[in-house]
């Protein structure tokens, strides 16, 4: 089975990151990084924020490894009775039930839980980067997408599961693909035993995902480990970001720009990070360009509006592959030329 999901086949838990680094990340390639703690990979990142520069990975990865040890040799062999009870209730896929159960145990025996104070509002600035990070699910039990479906991929993986990350916007769901079975689960919500595990159909029409997310490779597929780090690198961003929104601090929003930056370089087609990039960097430009230069972001506008008025796009183009031009390519590389020159 070709599964989207590269795991090493050996992957050492108790490895040692103290000393590892982004750029140590960066620097690794596809199978050395499929070699990675996912829940390492995330406080690597974490713990670049100046306020978590103190986090030991080793105490969450030991944490975690109880909790791994604790499902599998107590909890599964007694859970699994009633997957052969009644298959059918269960897609009559033992992979399925498997992974729900690892959700059931992180909700009834560990009692993680979506952050209250989050749950029903509907626009969040995240000011504590533990919100997003996976210090602060484990500390205090309670968390947000960003961070519980992280959780359920740092579990999976330590069974030796093909389970990553997979986006709607800037949601995040666990997805399990093992190039054969193909299921969702929605970490976030929990309190009630069981698990959730929306099919693609249902998540496409509850989150109107557009079929150009799909097609350009943005939502709802699992993530490689490259493209994982990127999210967690985007995690960093909206944390930099939202603290320069709320404290009216533009020098700080500017500082997300590298980290935006770098989430794209990570994972080119998402969308969200596109688009959170451009703003910013837009904001660069007026900083870097006076508004009668070319670079400033004026400039770019009307290149845009002039480059669209010329050939616009119809509702037919945009239903056309993604892989189609349609846009003059010449007239793109004009501006190139005259930025250059």
């Amino acid at each position: 089975m070709k599964s989207p999901v590269l795991v090493a086949e050996s992957i050492d838990w108790n490895r040692d990151y103290s000393a590892t680094n982004v750029g140590h990340l960066l620097a690794m390639t596809k199978s050395e990084l499929a070699a990675v703690d996912p829940l390492a990979m995330n406080l690597i990142v974490a713990k670049e924020i100046p306020t978590l520069a103190s986090l030991d990975i080793a105490e969450y990865q030991a944490t975690v490894n109880a909790w791994t040890d604790d499902f599998r040799s107590r909890c599964l062999p007694h859970w699994e009775r009633f997957f052969h009870e009644a298959p059918q209730d269960f897609r009559n896929d033992i992979r399925y039930f498997r992974f729900g159960m690892v959700c059931q145990y992180l909700d009834l025996e560990v009692g993680i839980a979506y952050n209250r104070d989050q749950r029903n509002i509907k626009s969040i600035r995240y000011e504590n980067p533990s919100d997003l990070f996976l210090n602060g699910i484990i500390d205090t039990k309670e968390g947000t997408c960003g961070n519980m479906s992280a959780l359920h991929v740092a579990m999976g993986w330590r069974l030796g599961w093909p389970v990553s990350l997979a986006c709607i916007d800037s949601h995040y769901v666990c997805r399990y693909d093992d190039g054969e079975t193909v299921f969702n689960i929605e970490s976030t919500d929990t309190g009630r035993g069981g698990w959730s595990a929306p099919d693609d159909e249902r998540l496409i029409e509850r989150d109107h995902i557009s079929s150009r997310a799909l097609e350009c490779g943005s939502d709802l597929r699992a993530l490689a480990a490259r493209e994982m780090l990127g999210c967690f690198i985007g995690l960093r961003a909206r944390h930099t970001q939202d603290i320069g929104t709320l404290h009216r601090n533009d020098s700080l929003r500017l500082l997300a720009e590298q980290d935006w930056l770098l989430a794209r370089y990570l994972f080119p087609t998402q969308r969200v990070f596109y688009k959170n990039q451009m703003g910013v960097s837009a904001m660069r430009g007026e900083r870097c360009f006076d508004p009668d230069e070319d670079g400033h972001p004026i400039t770019f506008a009307d290149f845009l509006h002039e480059l669209y008025s010329r050939h616009p796009i119809t509702a037919a183009e945009y239903a056309d592959s993604i892989d189609e031009p349609t846009i003059d390519l010449a007239a793109v590389n004009a501006i190139f030329t005259s930025l250059g020159s």
